[in-house]
């Protein structure tokens, strides 16, 4: 079964939607789910390929990774700082 919330909000744009067995779908309405399904998809891997590419934010990350993994607790802020802020 197809389920989304009634009123959805992404990237500018509001698309009402149902919840609906795919088996009582037309052909039409299963085309229009595929293609939203897929542009949400491209949408994510182009995300992933900009810092993918961004030097300078591949290296912040790795750093991260380093600090984290290695127990740094001074190169994070902790939720509740974070929160409270």
């Amino acid at each position: 079964m197809l389920r989304r919330t009634n009123l959805e909000s992404q990237g500018g744009y509001e698309m009402k939607t149902s919840a609906k067995k795919v088996s009582d779908m037309t052909v039409d309405e299963l085309k229009s789910v595929i293609h939203e399904v897929i542009t949400e998809d491209m949408e994510a891997w182009r995300e992933t390929f900009e810092i993918m590419a961004d030097k300078k934010l591949m290296k912040q990350i790795k750093q991260a990774d380093l600090d984290w993994a290695l127990g740094a607790k001074d190169s994070y802020v902790s939720w509740d700082d974070l929160k409270n802020v």
